[in-house]
């Protein structure tokens, strides 16, 4: 019998999740922070130049017990010798879904350390996944993620088809009639990437099981809500919908009691608006990241109002490009109309958003890379200069994802953690790439030989074989 192809065309490229990722090898630090009882050494960083949010200064500083000083301390174990590089917060990915599996944790680790994203946050993921993989990161030598341990959506609604898809077929939607009526019965990862709430009575029965998840923020999932009511009776698909946009306000109170904060999946402006109105603290999407031939692009336009209430109320916003390799000339399903469509559109929103001062961060969702390339393509849109797209990437974006931190700042007291580029990114933003050195909470990171480079370790009493460095005896 012939079957019909059904599935989700939006927001299916959002959570692939690759089985095949490349060998990056693994990352080191000169000391091990969770066994060793010495802890970092003392550095003096000398012809560096410091980035201080505005441009790049030269300056010495410290690291002492993996924090920045300005004031000599009385030992210095190492003098680095910083080569006339330029010193930057390392970057971050506000919107991932890395992170939470056993078989490919350590060459994702990697590939963030070698791209010198140190921080991550991950909005939806399997939660008994992530427990196996806990000892591996948020270490001074792997990546400091947050999770959300699940996100809240209603049955049948993103992000189901995505994760049951790969526990049934190793793969997300699309998928044919038989395979979505087998989707739709499946709940192989309810109540762990995902929790069915449909009525205020489900949020009270699940809300306790949620909080036993000890998620870091909630992930909230609204998807054109304004058709929720016709879309949850549709029988033959499945991820083609989100919560009901009146359970938004009940589970934003609920979270801000227990002090976790909310991200919001959106899709439409109407869900954007549903999600302000009811206090989310950060959207994990702008409306528009696929405008379709078909489609009106004012379903995806903000308003002034829009922005200015974002604005007021202290929102974060990630524009996450997640369609960005179908923008790829060289992609089978490259379409120039709907690349252009969609670029009107979030040009429009980011300017908006620009003008009214709201609190931008980037993040890719998209899996099997790092943010590098989503950043890239957000600066070739030309609505932020170099100097915003540093600020957001290195200063903002590490804020959003772990707020109480003294981190995204290369000022006294702060976690000693940087980047050394070998070029000014303020002069060419590609130079975000040339990364000469990495140094974590008082430690240095060593690149994978994979990528083929020697920045090994620093050694007390001898010289070291990273050319950027200076080893003398205390």
């Amino acid at each position: 019998m012939k079957t019909r192809r059904t599935g989700i065309r939006f927001f299916t490229c959002s959570l692939v999740f690759v089985l095949l990722c490349p060998n990056w090898g693994s990352f080191a630090t000169d000391n091990n922070a969770q066994t060793s009882s010495l802890g970092p050494k003392s550095y003096q960083f000398i012809n560096g130049q410091w980035f201080d949010g505005k441009t790049f200064r030269r300056q010495i500083l410290y690291s002492v017990d993996g924090v920045l000083v300005r004031k000599k301390p009385e030992r210095i174990d190492e003098i680095v010798d910083l080569k006339n590089g330029y010193v930057i917060p390392p970057f971050a990915d506000a919107h991932t879904h890395h992170f939470d599996n056993p078989a490919n944790i350590e060459q994702h680790v990697a590939m963030y350390l070698t791209d010198g994203v140190f921080y991550a946050k991950v909005p939806t993921n399997v939660r008994t996944r992530a427990l196996l993989v806990a000892n591996k990161v948020n270490r001074p030598n792997s990546v400091d993620v947050s999770y959300a341990h699940g996100g809240l959506t209603s049955s049948f609604g993103h992000p189901m088809a995505t994760y049951e898809g790969l526990a049934l077929y190793h793969r997300p939607a699309p998928f044919d009639a038989e395979e979505t009526e087998r989707v739709r019965a499946s709940r192989l990862r309810d109540n762990d990437a995902y929790y069915i709430i449909d009525t205020a009575r489900d949020l009270e029965k699940k809300w306790p099981l949620i909080l036993d998840g000890k998620p870091d923020f909630i992930k909230v999932y609204l998807f054109d809500s304004n058709e929720y009511e016709e879309r949850r009776r549709w029988a033959d698909r499945v991820g083609h919908t989100g919560l009901d946009p009146k359970l938004v306000p009940l589970i934003v109170n609920k979270a801000h009691a227990a002090g976790l904060r909310v991200s919001t999946h959106v899709n439409s402006v109407f869900d954007y608006r549903v999600a302000l109105k009811a206090g989310v603290d950060e959207m994990a999407h702008l409306p528009g990241n696929l405008v379709d031939l078909n489609a009106d692009s004012q379903k995806y336009k903000l308003s002034e109002d829009d922005a200015k209430e974002t604005a007021r109320h202290g929102v974060w916003v990630v524009p996450a490009p997640a369609f960005l390799e179908t923008f790829n000339s060289q992609n089978p399903a490259f379409n120039a109309q709907i690349k252009k469509q969609t670029e009107e559109v979030k040009i429009h929103n980011l300017k908006l958003l620009k003008r009214y001062g709201v609190k931008i961060a980037f993040g890719s969702d998209n899996f099997g890379r790092s943010p590098v390339k989503d950043v890239l393509y957000l600066e070739s849109l030309k609505v932020f200069s170099k100097l915003e797209m540093l600020k957001i990437w290195c200063e903002d974006t590490p804020r959003t994802i772990f707020p109480r931190r003294k981190i995204g700042v290369l000022a006294d007291g702060y976690e000693a953690s940087f980047l050394v580029l070998g070029d000014n990114p303020l002069s060419d933003f590609r130079a975000i790439k040339n990364i000469r050195l990495r140094f974590k909470q008082g430690y240095f990171l060593k690149q994978p030989i994979e990528r083929g480079t020697n920045q090994s370790l620093i050694f007390k009493g001898k010289v070291s074989s990273n050319p950027m460095c200076i080893s003398v005896l205390a």
